[in-house]
């Protein structure tokens, strides 16, 4: 947001996209290492957790939640990391100033971009919407607190997905928003549920 001033579309105009300063593409690049380390990553832990105290009592459907969660973050890590190393050669590329040179990386990172967000990110839908639905549904059951809310979270994702084979772009953007926020927001309550528990 803070690379784009809040226009992410831009990512999907090239030519604009690529003549951005350089500090304004360090500010890309940070995001998607925090985007790795802070959104995805995290995931193993709280996915390797959750299966290790659900699978004796739930057996197999927790085992392919949990290959779905792992899943999950090895797409989103390749989609960061395919822009995260694409985007500075191409934008060297672009200020070259050879007339093909620049249509070539234009063509490059539109491709690029499109096949991180509207390929790998958006076939997140399905697993994520699995291991939400099931890993919530079995919290929910379990009596383990914010179940409903991961299931929701699931649900979104699985729209996202069926929205985004549909083409539906701007109903995506919107579903995107909700699990972007609420996500994070079921981490942390989970989390402090689970200090809260070790210190009784």
């Amino acid at each position: 947001m803070v690379a784009l001033k809040g226009d992410l579309a831009v990512v999907f105009e090239p030519a604009i996209f690529l003549s951005l300063p350089a500090p304004t593409h360090d500010y890309f690049h940070a995001s998607l290492i925090l985007d790795t380390l802070g959104f995805y990553l995290p995931f193993l832990v709280i996915g390797g957790y959750l299966w290790s105290v659900m699978r004796v009592e739930h057996g197999a459907l927790i085992d392919i939640a949990a290959l779905c969660i792992v899943t999950y973050a090895v797409m989103g890590i390749a989609g960061d990391a395919l822009l995260f190393a694409t985007v500075s050669p191409l934008a060297a590329m672009h200020a070259a100033g050879d007339p093909a040179i620049k249509v070539a990386s234009e063509t490059t990172w539109l491709a690029l971009a499109k096949g991180a967000q509207q390929g790998l990110w958006i076939m997140e839908g399905p697993v994520m919407g699995f291991w939400g639905l099931v890993m919530g549904s079995t919290m929910w059951r379990a009596g383990k607190p914010y179940g409903r809310l991961l299931m929701v979270v699931g649900f979104c994702y699985a729209a996202v997905f069926v929205l985004g084979v549909l083409g539906l772009w701007s109903v995506t953007q919107q579903f995107q928003l909700v699990f972007l926020i609420l996500l994070p927001l079921w981490s942390l309550l989970t989390g402090i549920a689970l200090l809260r528990q070790r210190t009784n």
